[in-house]
């Protein structure tokens, strides 16, 4: 982050006072808030995987993605169309004794992504395994 992210909030705030004499309550509340999203705080990687695993939980019950979120599934006869991480995280599914035992769960897909997965057994009996694919900021941002 840059100098001047941190520092533009703070002129507008002042140019904006200097030209209205004061800030109202909802403006003052409105920029405490925006300070404090900005807060550079300290998280470890387990905090990081957690809240990813709990995104990845809420977005798969609801089987909608958000914009910023990409879900997929494939049964495990497909997983021939996809990357080598997520073709590791299906083989995995495919060599359990029993998938639906398999826990659901969060791995590392480079330095920026983070990719959730879970075993899902359709009432037709097809297996497959669910991918929900974000950003690692996501996660961060929502600690």
């Amino acid at each position: 982050m840059n100098a001047w992210s941190r520092i533009l909030p703070m002129l507008i705030v002042s140019i904006t006072a200097g030209c209205n004499g004061s800030l109202s309550e909802d403006q003052r509340k409105a920029f405490r808030e925006e300070m404090e999203d900005r807060e550079i705080k300290k998280v470890n990687e387990n905090e990081i995987f957690r809240k990813a695993l709990e995104i990845g939980r809420e977005i798969s019950a609801k089987e909608v993605a958000p914009a910023d979120v990409r879900m997929f599934s494939v049964t495990l006869q497909d997983s021939i169309m996809l990357n080598e991480t997520e073709q590791k995280i299906a083989m995995a599914y495919a060599y359990a004794p029993d998938p639906t035992q398999v826990e659901d769960n969060i791995q590392k897909q480079g330095p920026d992504s983070l990719i959730y997965s879970k075993y899902i057994l359709d009432h037709d009996s097809t297996g497959r395994v669910l991918f929900v694919k974000m950003a690692r900021s996501k996660a961060v941002k929502t600690l």
